[in-house]
């Protein structure tokens, strides 16, 4: 048995025992894209990545500035997930940006 064959038995071992709602995800994003086996991601790399480090300083330029409010653990966590995930381009985060520009263009606060 070759190890190309065992893996597309493991492989379809691990789709057939998937919950229904699961199976249609994997074939949302097709199913020969889809790989079981990945290697898990190292937590280290988000924290202390390129973007991380400088949304890090981003946020405590915020607290600085004249706009700036009391830092709170809560609020510098949600602050530093959103500037992380906006220089990242993550959908979520760009979405929220816009709409809080859009919000702010619409009804100054």
């Amino acid at each position: 048995m070759s190890d190309a064959h065992e893996y597309e038995v493991k492989k379809k071992a691990i789709f057939d025992a998937m919950s229904k709602k699961g199976q249609e995800r994997i074939l949302r994003i097709g199913y020969e894209n889809w790989e079981p086996f990945q290697e898990p991601k190292d937590p280290r790399e988000r924290i202390f990545s390129n973007a991380s480090l400088r949304a890090n300083a981003l946020v405590k330029e915020f607290y600085q500035s004249p706009h700036g409010k009391e830092e709170s653990v809560s609020m510098h966590r949600e602050l530093f997930e959103l500037c992380r995930g906006v220089l990242d381009g993550e959908i979520r985060s760009k979405t929220i940006f816009d709409f809080c520009c859009w919000l702010k263009d619409k009804k100054p606060l």
